[in-house]
């Protein structure tokens, strides 16, 4: 319940800026929720779509408004944004894996194999901005993943910038077109979201688990073989 009502509040808050203060509000709010700041992310998106986009345009003229209003400023938020979980993965990520690497089953070395050759690729670029371009999925790991491999920072901005594009102008639209009955469809989105989350992070928890026991059962064997 109090949860509820600091969630709602926050949501109160985001809109009264976006009233107030336009295209300028949606990049403060969208690098907000970047920094982790539990702000719903479709929920303000496609408040910003039914608030700044005028009833009554045709659908080209609507993206039009939604392109300079919404989707540029939110997209830059996201780029430059994104770089707090992108930096906790890149200087917290090499320390945990040379902790954890026992449990793991992967070194250092082998993430900076890793680094090298996916900087090299196209294919990791490509799934970065497609990643982005999912209205609902969590969009914080992501950027942790990047920030863990070490993917070039200029790369990953311009991935992050360009899968924001797409993401941002689909749910203003929506939020444009639906009117005030976005709220009931952000809301959904940001179940969805919170579970997708859930279950990533289950899938997480359940491979360090499966390494763990596969590390500790090759240990016993060693030790045995030893004796």
């Amino acid at each position: 319940m109090v949860f509820a009502e600091l969630l709602s509040g926050i949501i109160e808050w985001s809109f009264a800026l976006v009233r107030t203060y336009g295209a300028l509000s949606v990049f403060f709010v969208v690098m907000l929720e970047e920094l982790l700041v539990p702000i719903p992310s479709p929920l303000v998106i496609m408040g910003a779509g039914y608030i700044l986009i005028p009833a009554g345009l045709t659908i080209q003229q609507a993206a039009w408004q939604a392109f300079w209003l919404i989707v540029l400023p939110a997209s830059i938020a996201s780029a430059i944004g994104s770089f707090f979980t992108y930096g906790i993965g890149y200087y917290g990520g090499k320390p945990l894996i040379i902790r954890m690497r026992r449990f793991l089953g992967v070194s250092w070395k082998d993430i900076k194999k890793q680094e090298s050759r996916l900087n090299k690729g196209k294919k990791v670029w490509f799934m970065i901005a497609g990643l982005r371009a999912v209205p609902f999925f969590p969009i914080a790991i992501v950027s942790l993943a990047a920030g863990v491999l070490r993917l070039s920072w200029k790369k990953y901005a311009a991935a992050t910038f360009a899968g924001s594009i797409p993401r941002t102008m689909i749910l203003s639209l929506l939020g444009w077109w639906i009117g005030s009955e976005f709220i009931a469809l952000a809301a959904r989105l940001n179940i969805l979201e919170t579970v997708f989350e859930a279950a990533i992070l289950a899938v997480v928890v359940y491979l360090l688990y499966r390494f763990r026991y596969k590390y500790r059962s090759h240990y016993e064997k060693l030790k045995v073989w030893k004796k």
